[in-house]
């Protein structure tokens, strides 16, 4: 049973990537806005399971038992199973809520968590790609590229406080992703010739690891992503490739959504290489759409380089859950 109440209550947040371990401690009074306590983070490929990592946090300096959290809510990088059960995408483990005795704890999707905390925050907190013209009663979508290409929507329900939006997660990373002309589909044979799938997704693409790609293909240079950042800027061949894959991508879910709402760029990437999307061929190419290019001129386009948002959106979902928003099945699938 989750408590309810105006006493001091405790959640315990956790955003969990490919490359990433990230735990928060929360704490909640009444109806205001979760406090931020304690924060650690672990490398993710550094444990072999579930329950190794939850000894790691162990033995770290974080301060809160999991189980002696009031609610605690997991974001993963994966489709999540009934709440309970998730396969990683990006690392070798599953989650198992039950097997691990986290009967407080819920799983959401990743980036779940981060579009409510990104796509609900002052655009003053965030860098304005493009301030468009925002229908607040629209679609919002929340994309980002990192170990994993990530998307998730918000649906406005009207209700107002902490569940005033809907959210309907996505695995369209996994969805292919078009390449046109002679020189990209050229990187499309280099890539799969690599990658051995049977097409090019967005998240072989638009992700660290498609960043490497990219780079091989056109420089002959093989390196780590973090070693690609250090030696590429705005007027790099590959950051405008990179920067127009991801505005194809961003501009395919959009399309999808009918996100008249605004996009909220997330994710390692952009938020450590803004050029990435601030390149100019970004929004040239989200544009591209011979029926609704002005439709997409019109929606806002907007950076979060919080790297911890998928913490306070796990912390929000808490509260959310607190106060017995997990009956609503729309809000919590």
């Amino acid at each position: 049973m989750l408590l309810q109440g105006e006493d001091m209550q405790h959640i315990f947040a956790a955003d969990i990537g490919g490359t990433n371990s990230r735990f928060a401690h929360y704490e909640l009074q009444g109806r205001k806005e979760p406090v931020l306590v304690n924060t650690v983070w672990l490398r993710t490929g550094e444990a072999s399971s579930f329950e190794q990592l939850l000894e790691m946090l162990a033995a770290s300096s974080f301060d809160l038992d999991p189980v002696h959290a009031d609610v605690g809510v997991l974001a993963v990088a994966g489709a999540v199973d009934r709440g309970r059960f998730c396969k990683l995408t990006n690392a070798s483990f599953a989650l198992d809520l039950d097997q691990a005795g986290l009967n407080n704890c819920l799983l959401v999707n990743d980036f779940v968590a981060q579009a409510h905390a990104s796509c609900t925050r002052d655009a003053s907190e965030l860098t304005c790609i493009r301030s468009g013209r925002q229908d607040f009663r629209g679609v919002r979508i929340a994309v980002g590229a990192g170990t994993g290409l990530g998307h998730c929507a918000l649906i406005p329900n009207g209700s107002g406080g902490s569940s005033a939006f809907m959210h309907i997660p996505s695995e369209a990373g996994h969805m292919a992703l078009p390449m046109i002309g002679k020189g990209e589909n050229d990187f499309q044979k280099f890539a799969m010739e690599r990658t051995g799938g049977p097409y090019l997704s967005g998240d072989a693409v638009v992700t660290g690891s498609g960043l490497r790609l990219l780079h091989f293909f056109l420089t002959g240079r093989d390196l780590p992503p973090r070693e690609i950042a250090l030696e590429i800027d705005e007027t790099s061949a590959t950051s405008a490739w990179f920067a127009r894959f991801y505005g194809r991508a961003c501009r395919q879910y959009a399309l999808a959504m009918l996100a008249r709402g605004g996009v909220w760029l997330c994710g390692g990437l952009a938020a450590q290489n803004p050029f990435l999307v601030t390149h100019p061929e970004f929004c040239r190419e989200f544009d591209e759409s011979p029926t609704y290019r002005e439709m997409l001129k019109r929606i806002p386009l907007y950076l979060d380089t919080n790297r911890e948002s998928g913490l306070l959106g796990s912390a929000l979902l808490g509260r959310s859950l607190l106060e017995g928003a997990n009956n609503d099945p729309l809000i919590f699938p």
